[in-house]
């Protein structure tokens, strides 16, 4: 009898302790945080606990990418969905707090600055301030380093219709405290009208432009045809936003080709299953998300939910936690790394008609030149030729462009040379693997020229 009480007891202790472990992380924010990161570590790491993945946890829950074999985007989306609401479920303390501070009115409601920027209207900040670094005062974003300058963790930003339909008092209050919320967690909060992928390219850069230390992080949410307006802006110009939000969109583009995407969340209605060619299109944006070597992103980067009569409610608040990871996440890398320029394998295959013509005209010669291994002296001299009396057009190159491009918004980019970013680029490349580089002279084998040449000068000249 001892024994089998001793068992007994033993177990109702193992069961109350799973209950109350179970409980903890249902509703304590801290705990549930806390078991996240002994499970996937610190927000910049590449690898799980190896001890602690090896218990029965939602954390460990294998996307559907890996271990799917469906083919019918219908049933895939909802095995998508099984999965977002599993590895999210972290997050259900913030959510209910979430829910509490929406539903509950403020009285003392605190106020927040409101700015305005040309013809973008609205801007809340904070309230936060901090001194600025010694590269924020070299960019000019303050005037010296004692001045305290206004920041943001980040952007969050409501895309609307430029033709809105007049709403009730309690949704334009839903509206205010969603953004309360934000506020007082330390993020910016902007409605913004758009009524194309120019417009809002042009307002978010005029955004990060006015507001550097503001809108350095971007996240926007969008419904409905300002959805697919945002999911366009965001395959052309992927280092733009760090993350979307979008809701029923009315179409797609597809998703784009780089190291580090953004960040996508993704709901449908549960009738929108039936439009396949949508639904393959946001897989694949969930997909791509997800496909990186850091542990939070590959986990939660890219999710799907289904809206139906159940669960529209639960969706609802489904995008408060992954906001704040997100915010996290990207605060716990330095800009080169999260900004990699390195590109995907599919590059690869963009069509050869955009090589420059003068990497054409050039190319036997090239070709000739790196196969002979030409003298340093020589080599230097011919490359001391492409200087003219505009900077602009030494070194010049496909890639170049297209990286002065993605960063058109950092003064440092726009001052350097083509040489010293050539040399930036394809040292990044090489770090990245020697398939990376290869894929970048298929590309552009012009820049692939200039990059050997210089790193042998620079080599020789060490």
């Amino acid at each position: 009898m001892r024994i089998v009480f001793g068992i007994a007891s033993a177990i109702i202790i193992i069961f109350a302790f799973f209950l109350f472990e179970g409980i903890c992380f249902r509703m304590v924010e801290k705990y549930a945080l806390f078991r996240l990161e002994s499970s996937w570590g610190e927000k910049n790491s590449v690898d799980l606990n190896k001890y602690l993945k090896l218990l029965p946890l939602n954390h460990f829950q294998k996307a559907p990418s890996d271990s799917s074999e469906v083919e019918f985007s219908m049933f895939r989306a909802i095995e998508e969905d099984e999965y977002a609401s599993k590895i999210m479920g972290f997050g259900r303390p913030l959510r209910d707090q979430f829910s509490d501070y929406i539903e509950q009115e403020d009285p003392n409601r605190k106020s927040f600055a409101i700015k305005d920027v040309k013809h973008v209207r609205g801007l809340m900040l904070p309230g936060l301030k901090r001194f600025p670094t010694d590269e924020e005062v070299a960019k000019g974003w303050a005037g010296r380093q004692r001045d305290r300058i206004e920041y943001a963790k980040a952007l969050f930003v409501d895309l609307k219709s430029p033709f809105p339909k007049p709403i009730s008092d309690t949704a334009a209050n839903y509206q205010q405290r969603h953004h309360d919320y934000f506020l007082e967690r330390g993020l910016a909060c902007l409605s913004l009208p758009v009524r194309s992928k120019d417009v809002l390219v042009n307002d978010l850069k005029l955004l990060k432009k006015s507001f550097p230390a503001v809108a350095g992080k971007v996240i926007c949410r969008a419904y409905g045809r300002e959805a697919e307006i945002l999911l366009e802006t965001c395959a052309n110009y992927p280092f733009l936003i760090n993350m979307l939000i979008v809701h029923s969109p009315t179409g797609f583009i597809d998703s784009p080709k780089v190291e580090s995407p953004p960040w996508i969340l993704c709901s449908v209605e549960k009738e929108q299953l039936q439009d396949y060619v949508l639904i393959d299109g946001l897989l694949d944006w969930v997909g791509a998300s997800r496909d990186v070597k850091f542990i939070y992103p590959s986990k939660i980067g890219g999710l799907i939910r289904i809206r139906n009569s159940y669960t529209s409610k639960n969706i609802d608040t489904f995008h408060v936690p992954l906001i704040m990871q997100c915010v996290n996440f990207y605060e716990s890398l330095d800009t080169d790394k999260a900004r990699s320029f390195a590109l995907k394998e599919s590059i690869a295959v963009q069509s050869k008609k955009n090589v420059p013509v003068i990497a054409k005209a050039k190319s036997d010669k090239r070709n000739s030149m790196v196969a002979d291994s030409v003298r340093i002296n020589s080599l230097q001299a011919e490359l001391s030729s492409l200087q003219t009396t505009d900077s602009s057009l030494a070194y010049d190159c496909m890639t170049v462009r297209e990286y002065r491009q993605m960063h058109e918004d950092d003064p440092s980019v726009a001052r350097a040379k083509n040489k010293d970013l050539i040399l930036k680029i394809g040292s990044n490349f090489e770090q990245e693997g020697i398939g990376v580089l290869r894929e970048a002279k298929e590309y552009d084998p012009l820049f692939f020229h200039f990059y050997q040449s210089l790193k042998r000068i620079e080599l020789q000249s060490n």
